[in-house]
């Protein structure tokens, strides 16, 4: 990163870099530090406790935004002369591990046994020294078999320190793109992210040559690259960074061969606003900057910035013209019209990295800009032939002696001498259940269950102990390898791979250190489970029997909202508060205590305080009423804000009604129709003041709500705000109040009004479908009165509550079994589908098992959202909140 005569800003106290060092280093490097941000500063680096809008305000000038690492890394650049980043691999050691020479004249594998015995194993490079002796091991097996010589060797190099035993299956969701190395020794797969977007995505690092997998980096973040997207993977000159489209809109350069369990990038770029797709974008030969297309003020929509360490986060579109990081200002006269614009297609660089090539679709030209200069000029027919362009994102095809494939779903690498396969690879392959170790923790961290076939669970530890079939090591010594230096791959057919039967085995292999400690644990709590497990039918049929109850599915309800942030009480307090309404009604006034006790928001509390006063004692539960009506009255006004009154004053004036005091609720009711607006919540605001009203008994002042004066915007009430309202009427025999609401308003008998229409053909009352219709043409009503019934007649309705019979137990087995088929990474939708159908049928034992499969919510989606459908399916018989 160039800073001469940069000025630069140093936001909040960094961690073990002191202020005055960091001043000087940047000094050093030709930098002007200033204290504070304005529109001349020309970059800033930031603490990470430095508040948000700080940052918003600097990047809306247009500034480039680094992180403590960046800051780290050209301080260290600048203390020691080195290039920021990833250190250099141990190729250059200067003792002599063994003669290379004596090694290929070896005449057989006694002879290269004693030359192994007499080498300096501690002076062993696998950068210099692994390849020979692989490929002379390799060159005597087909004659000799796996020689001593073989196992003696395999034992050193395990003894090394930097091998362990690698599975190559940890791709969890379809490979999305695929790149060779320039130097073909590695192919690179990515992966995008499964239902959990934020347990990132896989990059797999294989070893060309060898045929397999020698490095995995696991959890980068939002995955890589993005489902029809190409290009996302890009590789260095050296082969030593790969560059990435990842998180959505980030590009960022990754060490191939990093050996963290989380993956995080060597340097990353956000330069995109928030886009919700990967932008075009091109690696530099150095790997140490990259061409991404952005919104910008110049001419040439794009930007080019360093990716030298750290985390940049700059807005293209603020920065001023003429800014570093920018392309070409204006286009040339011969290029266009003053203000003309040019989003480049098929960026590539030249091999010197000193210009851009691009396509200019628009004209059909192939254009350059020195990037020195920043001119821009259209390449001849005969310069576009003799580009000398650089291309980072190889897909590979024929490297030499071998040859790759890549699919969605697996890799293959296939033997060009011969025209064999030298090794294959499926993904996503889901056998029974369950997994040699299931433990909640430590094998989603370190993955070391592996689908070996469609049948069979395995897993292997990096020791070299793999839990599997005795009679499987051909098809294990085919997947498996040992990774030296998560560089390269040696066989695991020569030795020092070891078997055993199930993880009581293992653990006692692995020993209380690293994941033996966690197997351990699993095979200790097996152990304490054995005599429930032993007690329950073998095989764990499913469906389980149906012995759960309504109220088990209220607390798993409201279970899963319990550890929900501050970002979902929105969600939150709407659910539980229909809960704590449902609950009234079923006289559970226990019930009603836990819900309101979890209620995140006071002014919610009160509201559902009065709405449950409200129904119990129009129920005539008056004195259990007072319990939370008492709540209403002390706390009604300071619960109050300019933005809740319709609701809460509305439900106050009921609470009032419904307990004898009518002057109280003549003053609350008055304020929540004044509060009623012709906003975008109109309808809102009008159906739950008509609710408290009918709630109450006052349902004459609910029909004037609706009534027609003129206005059409009032006469369609929307189908979200409508469906729940209409089967609140119908639900609580008020059949009356919903012809008159029909015959106010102008409902749209779409597929949404379903449950509507489904109750309607249960009572009996198909003439009011036609009620719907006022307004419109004779033909267009007819038509939808005609579609309204042909859907009543099409659903199939059973009685509420529903019971499970035979056909149903037999579909949700046939369900669940397809369920376990499913990559677990992609199971999360088709789960919530399959509680769905259970709920429908009334299999609460089935929802409440399926839903503790799903994650732990991170927000309403998900587990809560799934808990809350099947609770008012199961309670009302629609998968709709009950008002």
């Amino acid at each position: 990163m160039d800073l001469h005569r940069k000025t630069v800003v140093l936001m909040g106290r960094f961690h073990n870099i002191p202020h005055a060092e960091a001043k000087a280093g940047l000094e050093a490097l030709g930098a002007r530090v200033t204290k504070t941000v304005s529109s001349r500063t020309d970059l800033i680096f930031h603490a990470h406790d430095v508040a948000g809008h700080r940052l918003g305000e600097a990047s809306l000038l247009g500034i480039p935004i680094y992180d403590r690492k960046a800051l780290r890394a050209l301080l260290r650049q600048q203390a020691t002369g080195a290039p920021a980043g990833e250190g250099s691999p141990d190729a250059g050691a200067t003792s002599a591990f063994v003669d290379h020479a004596a090694l290929a004249s070896a005449a057989d594998p006694d002879a290269l046994l004693s030359l192994l015995r007499e080498a300096d194993w501690s002076a062993f490079a696998p950068e210099r020294d692994l390849l020979p002796l692989r490929g002379r091991l390799q060159e005597w097996e087909p004659a000799f078999g796996v020689t001593e010589a073989h196992r003696y060797a395999t034992d050193r190099i395990r003894g090394l320190g930097h091998t362990r035993l690698q599975h190559p299956f940890r791709h969890f969701t379809e490979i999305q793109d695929h790149a060779v190395s320039p130097c073909g020794r590695y192919l690179a797969t990515g992966s995008w992210c499964g239902d959990d977007y934020h347990r990132g995505g896989v990059l797999q690092i294989w070893e060309i040559a060898s045929g397999h997998c020698v490095n995995v980096l696991d959890r980068i973040e939002g995955g890589v690259g993005w489902p029809g997207h190409e290009d996302t993977i890009q590789w260095s000159a050296d082969s030593r960074r790969v560059g990435l489209a990842y998180h959505t809109n980030q590009i960022g350069v990754f060490d191939p061969f990093d050996d963290a369990t989380y993956t995080y990038p060597i340097a990353s770029a956000s330069v995109t606003d928030g886009g919700n797709r990967p932008p075009d974008w091109a690696l530099a030969p150095d790997g140490r900057s990259a061409f991404i297309e952005s919104a910008s003020s110049s001419a040439v929509k794009g930007c080019v910035v360093p990716l030298e360490a750290g985390d940049l986060f700059w807005l293209p579109s603020y920065a001023p013209p003429r800014h570093p990081y920018l392309l070409t200002e204006t286009l040339p006269e011969e290029f266009g019209q003053q203000g003309d614009e040019l989003w480049p297609e098929g960026v590539s660089w030249s091999r010197d990295g000193g210009r851009l090539l691009m396509y200019d679709a628009k004209h059909r030209r192939t254009l350059a800009i020195d990037l020195s200069a920043k001119q821009l000029h259209e390449l001849t027919e005969e310069e576009r032939k003799e580009a000398d362009a650089w291309h980072g994102a190889s897909a590979g095809g024929d490297t030499g002696r071998v040859r790759v494939s890549v699919s969605e779903t697996a890799v293959t690498f296939h033997r060009t001498d011969t025209g064999g396969v030298l090794s294959h690879f499926e993904f996503l392959r889901e056998p029974p259940e369950p997994r040699c170790v299931e433990h909640e923790f430590a094998f989603d961290e370190c993955p070391v269950n592996f689908a070996l076939d469609e049948d069979t669970w395995c897993a292997a530890f990096e020791e070299g102990v793999v839990i599997a079939p005795a009679d499987r090591r051909a098809d294990l010594e085919a997947v498996l390898t040992w990774s030296v230096d998560r560089r390269f791959g040696w066989p695991v057919r020569w030795g020092g791979l070891t078997i055993v039967p199930d993880a009581k085995d293992a653990a006692e292999l692995l020993g209380e250190d690293g994941l033996g400690f966690f197997v351990r644990e699993y095979v200790e709590r097996q152990a304490r489970d054995a005599e429930t497990n032993s007690q329950a039918p073998d095989g764990a049929a499913w469906p389980p029997p149906n012995t759960a109850t309504v109220q088990d599915l209220f607390a798993a309800a409201l279970d899963s909202v319990s550890e929900l942030g501050s970002s979902s009480n929105h969600h939150v307090c709407t659910h539980l508060r229909h809960a704590a309404r449902l609950r009234a009604r079923r006289g559970e006034v226990s019930g009603v205590v836990a819900l309101l006790d979890a209620l995140p928001e006071p002014d919610q509390h009160v509201a559902t305080c009065a709405d449950v006063a409200m129904i119990l004692a129009r129920a005539g539960r008056t004195d259990e009423a007072r319990t939370f009506f008492a709540e209403v009255e002390s706390g009604a006004e300071a619960a109050l804000d300019p933005y809740n009154v319709a609701d809460l004053a509305s439900s106050v004036g009921g609470a009032y009604q419904a307990m004898g005091d009518t002057a109280s609720a003549d003053a609350w009711f008055t304020r929540a129709r004044d509060a009623i607006e012709p906003e975008t919540n109109a309808w809102q605001n009008r159906l739950t003041v008509s609710w408290a009203l009918t709630e109450c008994g006052r349902e004459d002042e609910a029909r004037a709500l609706w009534a027609h004066d003129g206005e059409e915007w009032r006469r369609d009430p929307g189908i979200f705000y409508s469906v729940p309202w209409l089967l609140h009427l119908l639900g609580t025999g008020r059949i009356d109040l919903a012809a008159d609401f029909l015959t106010a308003c102008d409902v749209d008998w779409d597929y949404s009004m379903a449950p509507v229409i489904d109750v309607l053909a249960d009572l009996g009352r198909t003439d009011l479908l036609r009620l719907g219709q006022s307004g419109l043409p004779d033909s267009l009503a007819e038509r939808r009165y005609e579609k309204a019934l042909r859907m009543a007649e099409e659903r199939t309705r059973r009685a509420h509550p529903a019971t499970p019979d035979e056909a149903d137990l037999a579909a949700l087995a046939e369900a669940h079994a397809e369920l376990l088929r499913t990559p677990r990474a992609h199971r999360e939708r088709p789960t919530e589908l399959l509680i769905e159908q259970a709920a429908r049928c009334g299999h609460l034992s089935a929802v409440l098992d399926l839903l503790g499969t799903l994650p732990a919510p991170r927000d309403f989606n998900g587990r809560p959202a799934s808990a809350f459908s099947a609770l008012w399916r199961t309670a009302t018989g629609h998968d709709v909140a009950p008002w």
